[in-house]
């Protein structure tokens, strides 16, 4: 199985990827599926009020989610972000224990694990609408986009991981967005040595 995530603060247009990717590919007569962001379904506290309880459910559902589109025999998974990204909105609160040191090791390998790792940067001055979920306090928007890009120095230090960095402006152009969809299929293929391109 293909497996494309998508990393990047709240607000970046994540989700709107996932879905023109899942239609890109369905086009393309692919088994396509999509994992969902798994903090959306936490029993736990999320945004200003993470508990490391919080990172522990996200980072298993979503490892549980992808395990379980494998053994379904998908083509293709496309995951509205990555076990890593929950560390990045508990770290920003400090409420690091040996639990969360311990498997935020183990995310960070997870993250070779993609075919394909996207980065969505925030358009600029990008403003989050409420929606009863997310924490829409520009402060602490801003701060998780800075942790992000954080993240994002460290991964592109790592020949193992095949990454590609957009910005949320480009989905919603008609001529950059088809010319990221190509990018991005080309790479999936390509980084495997595939000649099976949509």
């Amino acid at each position: 199985m293909k497996k494309i995530a998508i990393f990047g603060t709240h607000g970046s247009a994540k989700t709107t990827l996932v879905y023109k990717l899942a239609a890109f590919y369905k086009m393309g007569n692919k088994n396509v599926t999509v994992i969902h962001e798994a903090a959306r379904q936490s029993p736990f506290p999320i945004n200003l009020d993470v508990v490391y309880q919080t990172t522990l459910f996200v980072v298993t559902s979503q490892i549980k989610k992808e395990l379980q589109a494998e053994a379904e025999g998908f083509e293709i998974s496309i995951s509205d972000r990555t076990p890593s990204d929950a560390f990045i909105y508990l770290n920003h609160l400090k409420r690091d224990n040996s639990f969360t040191r311990s498997l935020e090791i183990f995310c960070l390998e997870w993250m070779k694990k993609y075919d394909v790792l996207i980065y969505l940067e925030p358009s600029e001055g990008f403003l989050i609408k409420e929606d009863g979920i997310r924490a829409v306090g520009i402060e602490y928007q801003n701060k998780i986009r800075d942790d992000f890009r954080v993240l994002l120095k460290e991964i592109r230090k790592n020949k193992n991981i095949n990454f590609i960095e957009a910005n949320a402006a480009q989905l919603f152009d008609e001529e950059e967005s088809q010319i990221l969809m190509n990018k991005i299929n080309r790479s999936l293929y390509v980084q495997s040595r595939e000649v099976n391109l949509v």
